[in-house]
């Protein structure tokens, strides 16, 4: 039996079994690089900045698709306007590559979070993690010292929930700076008998209270009253200078009370009247010029038929 014929048969056809094996990979590989465009690449351009519809535009010149996020507000910039996107710009990507924009939106705008009365370095990252910036810190005289008391935007106060649309030039905390030493707070005592009155100033640190009474009252510890102070409540004062009280009945400080609430009913009463009559004065204002125009119609009337006679 002729082996030898056998072999070279099966060499031969090894080897056109490789040769078309070979054939067969290299178009494999062609038809790849034509698939995934081997060796052809779009510059990813930066878009920082750029409105939403103007970085579209770009991408689709470029052969490169896009996909927004609304999910992001940052009040350094425009709202439309891009903030980040991935891949970066000047990386090296395939035409028909997806490029991840992240566009600051109004559906996200920055909501103000609860500040008020809280210690300003609490209140300051609140703020930070809202992507709200602070523009300016005022002090004022308060014994809360530290505190945030009230917020400013646009030389408005505004409240806890506000939303930002837009906020270029951050807000305004206004924060109390405390008392300097020996320094308080008058509390307001008027109307108190003198053990109450003695009691709030005391309470407060005010310890030096001088007091007088306008005329001789019986049983001073019930029936007197504070009806005037020094210095008046609200004011910043040294707790160690003197406070004065001066007292007076309870039925006389009851009587000054009714005629000044009094006074007070006929000044309305008297404005009102003032209004009524100004009001009136101008419907008759408004009447005779009504009339006025009525004659001035008629007149101009009469004027139009002499003309077509």
């Amino acid at each position: 039996m002729n082996y030898s014929k056998y072999f070279i048969i099966f060499i031969i056809n090894f080897l056109v079994s490789i040769l078309i094996l070979y054939k067969i990979t290299q178009l494999s590989l062609k038809w790849i690089d034509v698939y995934t465009k081997h060796g052809s690449y779009v510059v990813v351009p930066d878009l920082i900045g750029f409105t939403l519809p103007k970085s579209m535009l770009i991408l689709k010149k470029l052969g490169l698709k896009y996909d927004i996020d609304t999910s992001r507000y940052d009040p350094n910039f425009r709202i439309n306007q891009i903030i980040s996107f991935s891949p970066e710009a000047g990386d090296h990507v395939k035409e028909g590559r997806y490029v991840y924009i992240q566009v600051n939106s109004k559906s996200s705008q920055s909501v103000l979070p609860n500040v008020i009365n809280k210690e300003k370095k609490i209140a300051i990252k609140l703020l930070h993690a809202s992507h709200i910036s602070v523009k300016e810190i005022r002090y004022i005289n308060d014994r809360r010292k530290d505190t945030v008391l009230k917020v400013l935007y646009q030389n408005k106060s505004i409240q806890f929930g506000y939303r930002f649309s837009f906020n270029p030039d951050g807000i305004i905390l206004i924060i109390g700076k405390g008392y300097k030493k020996d320094n308080f707070l008058v509390p307001n005592v008027v109307g108190m008998s003198l053990n109450s009155a003695i009691y709030t100033l005391k309470n407060q640190l005010f310890h030096v209270i001088n007091f007088y009474y306008d005329h001789i009252i019986t049983n001073p510890d019930k029936n007197a009253k504070v009806y005037r102070q020094k210095p008046d409540s609200g004011i910043i004062y040294d707790k160690n200078k003197p406070v004065e009280l001066w007292l007076t009945s309870k039925e006389l400080l009851d009587q000054f009370i009714q005629i000044k609430e009094n006074n007070l009913k006929n000044e309305v009463k008297n404005q009102d009247l003032k209004n009524e009559v100004k009001n009136q004065d101008l419907k008759n204002e408004v009447k005779n010029q009504d009339l006025k125009n009525k004659v001035k119609n008629q007149d101009l009337k009469n004027e139009v038929k002499n003309q077509d006679l």
